[in-house]
């Protein structure tokens, strides 16, 4: 991944989907503004002093800065309060991680945008064409060294895409795809950038049991828990986030479910997002002790089943 960044990559993130990417979510909201515990310092959480204004792009603590001394601004300034320790330039590198965004190679691809057309730079990416799963060495590889390509069928398919951000954007490139809701592709390439092709979305995957709802941060969890468990003729509507920040705008939609299980990542994000919901629905379940010593589900399977996972990454690398 390049080192450069351009603070113009985040200025169309809403501050709300940068704290849910971090595993921090409202306790209340009030007209547009939203009220938080803060993140950025040691509370008795009685009261929620830190408040976010998305269509203004702004924030404030009203409990006073911790010490970074910043107690508002915009999304960088959150930035460099919830990283206090870091340079300016290791914020921005750790805000582009968090939020899975393709990164710029220079100031002047952004630049060279005005060239295209204005419909086609809203998003970065552009679909070519897609093909069954097995057409492409590299792809049905690393489907291999994550155990799912057997069950992936049907599920994925292989996405040829092109990048605007790019110097030469008519250089294709290849990933595994699948749907979210909005008819678009979500993406995973074979080094692990994820994105979308056009809008971000949730995956849903309609059940036989209308009353049961499963729930996972990733299509490869969703796909491991497949493979690795004894399904019945019974199946519930699975829905996966494709992002941990797309949670905001799909809790209201489990409360329509009796049973509702949860598959989200062992990391802090994960388990920050499993309480959230917890405490917002109570018919959820925790169910990620079922990969206790894990990340996510695919890491048990991929440990499980000895796949070659850090063999083809050594692959890469070469």
């Amino acid at each position: 991944m390049s080192t450069y960044v351009n603070i113009d990559e985040f200025q169309n993130i809403r501050i709300s989907d940068f704290l849910a990417a971090l595993g921090h979510y409202p306790v209340k909201k009030s007209g547009k503004e939203l009220f938080y515990h803060s993140m950025l310092r040691q509370t008795t959480r009685s009261t929620p002093s830190f408040s976010v204004w998305d269509e203004g792009g702004k924030w404030i603590d009203r409990g006073g800065a911790n010490h970074s001394g910043i107690y508002g601004g915009g999304i960088i300034q959150l930035a460099l309060a919830y990283w206090p320790e870091l340079s300016f330039k290791e914020v921005l590198l750790e805000m582009r991680k968090t939020l899975n965004m393709q990164s710029t190679d220079s100031y002047k691809s952004a630049q060279n945008l005005h060239s295209i057309s204005s419909k086609s730079t809203e998003y970065a990416f552009d679909l070519v064409k897609t093909k069954p799963l097995g057409t492409n060495f590299l792809l049905t590889k690393y489907l291999e060294s994550r155990g799912i390509f057997d069950v992936a069928q049907g599920h994925l398919l292989e996405v040829y895409y092109k990048n605007h951000l790019n110097k030469d954007s008519q250089t294709s490139y290849y990933a595994v795809g699948w749907q979210n809701e909005h008819k678009n592709y979500e993406f995973s390439t074979i080094k692990g950038f994820k994105s979308s092709i056009g809008a971000k979305g949730i995956s849903i995957v309609p059940g036989s049991d209308k009353d049961h709802a499963a729930v996972f941060e990733g299509y490869m969890d969703y796909l491991s828990w497949l493979k690795h468990t004894n399904h019945n003729t019974i199946s519930p509507t699975i829905y996966v986030l494709n992002s941990i920040a797309q949670l905001n705008k799909t809790i209201d939609r489990f409360k329509c479910f009796k049973r509702i299980d949860l598959f989200l990542d062992n990391d802090k994000a994960g388990r920050q997002a499993t309480t959230h919901i917890l405490n917002a629905l109570a018919q959820a379940r925790d169910h990620s002790r079922e990969y206790k010593g894990y990340k996510d589900y695919n890491e048990m399977l991929v440990d499980k089943l000895g796949c070659k996972y850090h063999s083809f990454n050594n692959y890469l690398k070469r």
